[in-house]
């Protein structure tokens, strides 16, 4: 209990519940976009199952991307590294998430914010925090192939205002961090089967 007493209180100088997000407008055409796709020998029920019930901690951790709070709008509830979370992912939950690029000499720190959970459509949508330096969504798509098989997208609309960073920088270390995070997802998935 301790260790959570001491991690909350070295919680940034800011309180994310103030933070609003910037989501991508479809009507501005200033965005750029990204898209990877992938591939689960599971059926649909249990790949969604897998990303909406997978621990923040679990799903967002590897050499590059680490987890370091999720904060819960509705409820103000906060989860910390090291803790135990079994409240599945929800609408109004913002992700902060640290960033060590070039091997951990630069630190980022990210936030997310789940604005979409829709099994129906098959849609994961997240938008940016206000204190990311870039705005826009990330939209992950869900659709079962005749196979048996599911399909995963993670389509991400976004902007900065620097061309280098949106050009060059931006989607050689999105596209590291979201596979870290859908391998995370995907060997969970396999583990539970």
């Amino acid at each position: 209990m301790q260790e959570n007493i001491n991690r909350k209180s070295s919680i940034p100088e800011f309180d994310f519940a103030k933070l609003g997000s910037i989501c991508y407008q479809n009507t501005d055409p200033d965005y750029h976009e990204h898209l990877e796709t992938y591939l689960y020998d599971e059926d649909f029920d249990s790949v969604w199952d897998g990303y909406v019930n997978i621990s923040p901690e679990k799903a967002w951790s590897g050499r590059m991307i680490h987890f370091h709070q999720l904060y819960t709008r509705q409820t103000g509830e906060e989860v910390f590294p090291g803790e135990v979370y079994t409240g599945g992912m929800g609408e109004g939950q913002v992700l902060i998430l640290n960033l060590h690029v070039f091997n951990g000499t630069i630190k980022l720190q990210v936030g997310h914010e789940v604005m979409e959970i829709d099994k129906k459509k098959g849609l994961i949508r997240i938008c940016y925090l206000e204190n990311s330096k870039s705005e826009g969504s990330q939209f992950i798509r869900f659709k079962s192939l005749p196979n048996g098989k599911t399909e995963v997208s993670h389509k991400t609309f976004y902007r900065s205002g620097s061309w280098f960073r949106d050009k060059i920088i931006y989607p050689y270390f999105h596209t590291k961090a979201i596979n870290e995070f859908h391998g995370n997802v995907k060997n969970w998935i396999v583990s539970k089967n």
